[in-house]
């Protein structure tokens, strides 16, 4: 693996490698001869295969034998494909917003390929996936990719923010919230994600044009 910096920060770069064992093998001997010079940092990671979230815990599990060295992030290389573009998924950003109204529950998989509000939870071990946007109105404790496969101008949103993984477009990362479960938005910004309050909560049209009132449901969701 090749050793950049730059604005960022520290980044690794795996070129080269045919399968998720070999790249596995090239991270930990990288962390290891050059422990000593990372010394105690956060690295991006930059691979050429496609970053799906059983890799991102191998690799977060790699990192825990480096005590010294936290995982910032994972980012696809320009030259893999999405994960989400491995699905069906329709014309891109032509589907108009989809509504949810239930909890997405662990071992549940959801995807859209517009923006995606979910009147609900999102439990811990479950995905979701969308090309737009993504809007909770209640927990997210689960994996969340927006923007795929490839548009960092989308944002995550969620009532109470508490996630296990966040992607936009390509650039992955470990939930960073405070664990606080308050309104919180993710976005990309200078190639990282980025967590902030989300403090123009509204309701989105999708919702407000429907049938019936969601003013109470929304209230009940609402932190104190």
């Amino acid at each position: 693996m090749e050793i950049k910096g730059d604005r960022r920060g520290l980044r690794l770069i795996a070129k080269q490698v045919s399968s998720t064992p070999e790249l596995l093998r090239d991270l930990r001997r990288t962390l290891s001869d050059h422990q000593g010079f990372l010394g105690k940092t956060s690295l991006l990671i930059e691979v050429p295969v496609v970053v799906t979230p059983d890799l991102f815990e191998q690799i977060s599990a790699v990192f825990q034998d480096f005590p010294g060295l936290a995982l910032r992030g994972i980012q696809q290389g320009e030259s893999s494909q999405s994960l989400l573009a491995l699905e069906a998924r329709g014309p891109e950003l032509v589907a108009p917003p989809k509504v949810v109204r239930r909890t997405i529950r662990s071992g549940q998989r959801l995807t859209h390929a517009g923006d995606l509000i979910i009147v609900g939870d999102v439990n811990p071990g479950a995905t979701v996936m969308a090309g737009g946007d993504v809007m909770v109105f209640g927990w997210l404790r689960g994996t969340v990719y927006a923007g795929q496969p490839d548009d960092p101008n989308r944002t995550i949103y969620a009532l109470r923010f508490d996630p296990s993984q966040v992607r936009i477009a390509s650039v992955l990362a470990l939930g960073n919230s405070d664990g606080s479960g308050n309104p919180e938005k993710a976005l990309v910004e200078n190639g990282e994600l980025v967590v902030k309050p989300w403090n123009d909560v509204r309701l989105p049209e999708a919702i407000t044009q429907e049938r019936g009132s969601w003013t109470d449901r929304f209230s009940s969701a609402t932190p104190s």
